[in-house]
């Protein structure tokens, strides 16, 4: 693990050491998650997120990350730059994200309680939310992928 040193001005970020195993790069502010195929576990391999390993949500690639290279992920704190899929629905700040199952971006979601309540998140297959909006994003006619910023905990 790699801890960003404290200091006044930068906000506390944590990131991890991990080896692409996707098959192609994947890019900077990607969400990733652990390979689970069982002849690939190593619990150093990450992968973009698909149906077959939803639960298992590392992080946001902070840089690119060559096929079989291995790169930082972050996985706790601040981020001023990620993929947030953009929607016709205007998302507010403080809204949970997820990753996006066959994509690298991160969603909103669901849940059982509003962002104001202090309730526990119940999401049967989830401990989350590992993401949180930190801006507004207004809504758009045409779904597309943009970056926001975001808080991370996936720690």
């Amino acid at each position: 693990m790699i801890f960003q040193r404290v200091n006044r001005t930068d906000p506390e970020r944590m990131f991890i050491v991990a080896r692409n195993s996707e098959g192609a790069t994947l890019n900077k502010d990607d969400c990733c998650i652990w390979e689970t195929a069982s002849a690939s576990v190593d619990g150093v391999r990450v992968r973009q997120p698909d149906t077959s390993h939803s639960g298992s949500v590392v992080g946001i690639v902070d840089a690119a990350i060559a096929d079989g290279a291995y790169g930082l992920v972050q996985v706790y704190g601040y981020r001023s730059t990620g993929r947030i899929f953009q929607t016709n629905t205007s998302q507010d700040t403080g809204a949970f994200l997820e990753a996006s199952l066959g994509g690298a971006a991160l969603s909103s979601y669901a849940s059982s309680q509003t962002i104001a309540s202090n309730t526990t998140v119940s999401i049967t297959h989830r401990a989350g939310p590992y993401f949180v909006l930190a801006e507004t994003i207004a809504s758009s006619s045409a779904s597309a992928t943009i970056s926001a910023k975001h808080f991370i905990r996936t720690l």
